[in-house]
């Protein structure tokens, strides 16, 4: 977290928040969802589990040994039908474990916003020794030959006599729940994992609702860049750096005195300014098709993408990376006035903008980069560092707030009024694809 990563996003319905808020404070569901319960069972029973700890002890279920008999009798109730899990009586030792987080004080953010965040942690039972190096080495010590060309008996043997070093493999990710807004934010862009995730938050009483990026436009995100492409300053400055590329080496290039545009063209290959007075400029990685038939090409240096913009009047840009700015000006120390440009959002645009499979809207590439910046320099300011659940609740603000920008940002983009709905919206999903998602995850 508070770097350049993947989010997905769930709708939140606000009037689950009560709910919510009582679950946090029963000693028993809390058990069941920890990370303390999941890494027993992955253990216990190898196979695939999601637990989670409070936002300031990420490894809180590391933080107390517990004895084996009394993980036999958590993994039992932490693995019963919610309904049967009456039928397991757990010893005051197990229900008084120090693993575990509860009540509402380890997950709120804030004193007086409904924010909450968590660590979820994807436990995998998993081979970590490479099995195959282990075959490889019995084969020459026992067989004298490499394990391919071992007949099928032979390899049986080998099989059975090697056995790789299998443990439990944790994955930590943030997630931040947002019922001021009605949404919540996870830091992982895997299905699967998802599909646990929204598990595990329904137990907790959140009701989720399925959402994803819409602006009632086929292809639209290709239409965003496309747009901004079209309404792209600096053109002539872009050629010019593009045909330098094409004779010099990158270090031969020589840099522009104007310092902010030396920056632009070193790193982008459009920039275009919003009625908003923000500018977005798209980068690379970018992916540009050169005719409507033609299979798309990915493009790594801008000057690339710049080249292949002006082969045909039917290049269009596919997907790029793209980064929202302020374009500030200030006085200098010595009086002069002096121009520069803040990068506020960083985000990939592309088809993979929606992973609807697990009904969430994505954000791939997200960054807010001045948020480091601006944090550390407040702590040189008052000479004070702020507490955990300040950094998340800050994080959090940050990137509710990059969301509305984006969203608004694309509406004007795309040119529509203010009666079109476009931005993160519910989807619709039958209530039968519901029970398979659950079914699934």
């Amino acid at each position: 977290m508070f770097g350049r990563g993947n989010w997905a996003i769930f709708g939140l319905a606000k009037e689950s928040l009560d709910a919510f808020k009582i679950n946090l404070e029963d000693r028993l569901r809390m058990i069941a969802v920890s990370q303390l319960a999941a890494s027993a069972i992955t253990r216990h029973l190898n196979t695939d589990t999601l637990g989670i700890n409070p936002f300031s002890a990420p490894r809180l279920d590391e933080q107390q040994a517990m004895a084996l008999d009394q993980e036999r009798l958590l993994v039992q109730y932490a693995t019963a039908d919610k309904e049967a899990r009456s039928d397991h009586s757990l010893p005051p030792e197990v229900i008084d474990h120090e693993g575990y987080a509860l009540g509402l004080e380890q997950f709120q953010l804030h004193a007086s916003l409904p924010w909450f965040g968590l660590w979820a942690v994807a436990n995998q039972w998993k081979d970590i020794s490479d099995l195959a190096s282990i075959k490889e080495q019995h084969s020459y010590a026992v067989l004298d030959r490499p394990y391919k060309f071992l007949q099928a008996t032979d390899r049986k043997t080998v099989d059975k006599d090697t056995r790789g070093a299998t443990a439990a493999v944790r994955k930590q990710f943030a997630v931040l729940l947002d019922f001021n807004d009605g949404r919540v934010y996870v830091e992982n862009g895997n299905k699967q994992v998802l599909h646990r995730v929204k598990e595990v938050l329904r137990e907790l009483g959140a009701d989720l609702v399925a959402v994803a990026w819409n602006y009632n436009r086929a292809n639209w995100p290709a239409e965003v860049l496309a747009r901004l492409y079209e309404s792209s300053h600096y053109l002539s400055d872009f050629q010019t750096r593009a045909d330098e590329a094409t004779r010099f080496r990158p270090k031969e290039i020589e840099k522009l005195e104007d310092q902010e545009l030396e920056k632009i063209v070193a790193n982008y290959f459009s920039m275009s300014q919003l009625s908003s007075e923000l500018w977005v400029g798209i980068s690379t990685p970018a992916q540009i098709r050169l005719q409507p038939t033609s299979q798309p090409i990915g493009v790594k240096a801008p000057t690339s993408a710049t080249a292949l913009l002006g082969i045909t009047s039917e290049t269009r840009v596919l997907s790029g990376a793209i980064t929202v700015q302020e374009r500030i000006t200030a006085l200098s120390k010595k009086g002069g006035e002096v121009t520069f440009r803040k990068d506020l959002i960083s985000l990939d645009v592309n088809d993979q903008i929606n992973l609807t499979d697990a009904g969430v809207a994505m954000l791939r590439g997200f960054d807010v980069p001045a948020f480091r910046k601006d944090i550390q320099r407040e702590i040189r300011k008052t000479k004070q560092v702020p507490s955990v659940d300040q950094f998340w609740s800050q994080w959090l603000h940050e990137m509710s707030s990059a969301v509305r920008t984006i969203e608004a940002s694309f509406r004007e983009i795309l040119g529509l009024d203010a009666k079109e709905a476009g931005g993160i919206l519910p989807m619709m999903a039958p209530a039968e694809e519901e029970e398979l998602e659950l079914q699934s995850a």
